[in-house]
């Protein structure tokens, strides 16, 4: 579910006790922080959340068939934003009493050895 800044900034005024205005400045200065930590290419720390960092893209391939008198050339096809931020470290228990993970051992199979033979016909002998 998307919040937007006012929502964010009214649940900050009513836990903390301070006007709107002020919330709403504060989380527009956390915001502003953040967004420029992740300009210089630095790497911001969200607790429990995990880790924004900045990564670069790969820019995708694609066949050009359209030369003459050449074959079909592989070339890189550049990405207009080639960045992008990534949230690291999910898959986490956010919730209010988290579960541990319970972790069942494998069932062990025993080892079988099984002798196979494979048949083949007699007219691929006589082509080989």
């Amino acid at each position: 579910m998307k919040q937007a800044k006012k929502m964010i900034a009214a649940r900050i005024a009513e836990k903390t006790g301070l006007s709107t205005a002020r919330s709403k400045k504060a989380l527009q200065t956390a915001l502003d922080c953040i967004k420029r930590a992740l300009g210089d290419g630095k790497q911001v720390d969200l607790g429990k959340l995990g880790n924004l960092k900045v990564v670069a893209r790969r820019p995708t391939k694609r066949i050009n068939k359209n030369l003459r008198h050449v074959g079909p050339n592989i070339e890189d096809v550049h990405k207009k934003h080639p960045k992008t931020v990534r949230l690291l470290g999910r898959g986490r228990d956010l919730s209010e009493d988290p579960q541990p993970t319970i972790i069942t051992k494998r069932s062990e199979k025993p080892n079988v050895r099984r002798s196979v033979t494979i048949a083949f016909p007699s007219w691929r002998q006589r082509i080989r």
